[in-house]
């Protein structure tokens, strides 16, 4: 008899232990536990998962992020996605403006996936609380001829600070000019400039194919190559004098490591 017992009361201690642990959970730990075992091993985009591991930061700075997964309700987060849309008091008592479209979005992924994740496989919690939020939006002017396609909150550094930054270069690291003078010109992400090869530069008809980019993952310490933002190849055109750009005769004998992390660049010269 003892030792039918036995299991029974270790599973029952075993069925204990898990429930406490899933009820005292907050959105915090759940957004960190998420993002280490799905959203860094799954398969979007490497501009996305920049983007999402962002808005989990920005998320944890928020007293929300502290409230436990038994406790949080629909009501709360709805709560939560009017502050950042319309704007208003911060519980840190500032006074802020509602975010841009965009940014609303990318929060509502992170915790509709998160959510989602906590449900199952987690199962953490029975229901997705994200399911009852609807998002609203300030009215913003609308121009007709923009690029859909086009990052319009996105602008380049100023040609002065450009300038000065490739003076620094000079003197500190001369073989990250070429890719930072491409990525200036050419309107590339630093990861996507990280990203080109040499057989991604066609001289003859002028222009660069932007694959793949490339962001440092700071938890495994190494580099990770991907798909662009939009996961679409395109064509970037340059111009003729673009070609002093890659226009050296020892092109060939080199081996460019490109990192994200710092915008380090370095080159080594292959025996």
């Amino acid at each position: 008899m003892k030792r039918k017992t036995a299991p029974s009361g270790n599973g029952r201690l075993r069925k204990q232990k898990f429930i406490a642990k899933s009820e005292n959970i907050t959105i915090g730990e759940l957004l960190d536990i998420w993002a280490e075992e799905e959203l860094k091993t799954g398969t979007l985009s490497n501009g996305t998962v920049q983007n999402y591991l962002g808005a989990i930061t920005n998320i944890k700075k928020h007293p929300i992020s502290e409230r436990k997964l038994k406790n949080v309700t629909s009501e709360h987060l709805q709560a939560f996605f009017d502050l950042l849309s319309f704007g208003g008091t911060y519980p840190d008592g500032s006074e802020r403006k509602g975010y841009s479209k965009d940014y609303i979005r990318s929060f509502s992924a992170v915790l509709q996936q998160s959510f989602r994740f906590a449900v199952s496989p987690k199962q953490y919690i029975t229901f997705n609380p994200m399911q009852y939020i609807k998002l609203k939006y300030q009215t913003d002017e609308v121009d007709l001829f923009s690029d859909d396609d086009m990052d319009g909150d996105i602008q380049p550094i100023p040609r002065e600070d450009y300038e000065r930054l490739i003076e620094f270069l000079q003197d500190y690291n001369p073989p990250a000019i070429l890719p930072i003078q491409i990525a200036y010109y050419a309107g590339l992400r630093i990861g996507e400039a990280c990203g080109l090869a040499w057989q991604d530069v066609n001289l003859e008809e002028q222009c660069l194919t932007i694959r793949r980019s490339i962001r440092y993952d700071g938890s495994r310490h190494k580099n990770i190559i991907g798909p662009t933002k939009r996961k679409k190849v395109r064509i970037v055109d340059f111009e003729i004098h673009w070609q002093r750009f890659f226009a050296m005769p020892e092109r060939n004998n080199l081996k460019t490591e490109c990192s994200t992390e710092n915008f380090t660049i370095k080159t080594t010269t292959e025996k």
